[in-house]
């Protein structure tokens, strides 16, 4: 586990057995991204985990810009080749990392093949591979009410009645989902008058397929419906990051679940030269 992984997964069980899931969240604040910002706010870069687990594990890490709308940037790692000082191929196995939002980056891991508990670090001369980043660029919140005109989310259409939420949207397009640990709402919130959060009665969900394809569906709640607030991404973009990088040096022993004074990164840093917007 890389960084605060430990805390993330124990902070998420004590979470989970508080009563009511006391866990305080907060509504995520979407905002449009130039092609600007994303070249200077996305890079990648070698590092090592300084967590008691797996300390000093080799890793590449992602740093994406510092918005809410990181949270939703959809980040693949193509298998990468750990090469030796001759270029031999070394074995090892990969782990992928979670976002972590106070960093707003995403990673992998390298670790032995097999490995045990004990087991010494990946040690290597060269990681080389590519990452691709599909990252919202247009964020927002609609706001529905019922009896009002539908409203445009993405490419769905979103309107509401007293009771439900009608989403008619074409094939391929989906809601967002929070991800684990981000500290964020749920992308979907409907509120009574007063202002009270209400539930879903997933059993009356009606889903209708659409015959030139995508699909209309009525989500019912419990009580009257006065307001819904739905996050939705208008526009994505796409970057690639082609990287070879050698592993960051390693931390000093003692220093086993501290974060280092000098950071858990080193080495060069990789940015994307070109940014390609798409639907």
């Amino acid at each position: 586990m890389g960084r605060s992984r430990i805390f993330a997964v124990l902070a998420g069980m004590a979470f989970a057995s508080a009563p009511g899931g006391a866990e305080d969240k907060r509504e995520p604040k979407l905002a449009s991204v130039t092609d600007a910002q994303l070249k200077d706010g996305i890079s990648a870069r070698a590092g090592r985990n300084y967590a008691w687990i797996g300390y000093n594990t080799p890793e590449i890490h992602v740093q994406l810009p510092a918005l809410d709308n990181s949270a939703y940037a959809e980040v693949n790692f193509e298998p990468p080749k750990l090469l030796d000082k001759t270029g031999k191929a070394v074995a090892y196995e990969v782990e992928h990392g979670l976002y972590d939002p106070e960093t707003h980056r995403n990673e992998v891991r390298f670790v032995p093949k097999e490995a045990k508990p004990d087991s010494p670090p990946v040690e290597f001369a060269r990681a080389v591979g590519a990452i691709k980043v599909r990252y919202p660029v247009a964020g927002r919140t609609v706001v529905v009410k019922p009896g009002a005109a539908p409203v445009a989310a993405g490419a769905a259409r979103v309107s509401a009645t007293p009771t439900s939420l009608i989403i008619d949207a074409p094939a391929g397009w989906k809601m967002l989902e929070a991800p684990f640990n981000s500290g964020m709402e749920e992308p979907l919130r409907v509120y009574d008058a007063a202002g009270k959060r209400l539930e879903e009665d997933g059993s009356q969900r009606l889903m209708q397929g659409r015959e030139e394809g995508g699909q209309k569906t009525t989500h019912v709640f419990k009580g009257k419906v006065a307001q819904v607030k739905l996050d939705v991404i208008d526009e994505w973009a796409e970057v690639d990051l082609a990287y070879d990088l050698p592993p960051m040096a390693k931390l000093p022993a003692e220093g086993a679940g501290t974060k280092p004074a000098g950071g858990d990164e080193g080495g060069p840093t990789i940015k994307p030269t070109a940014v390609r917007r798409v639907k």
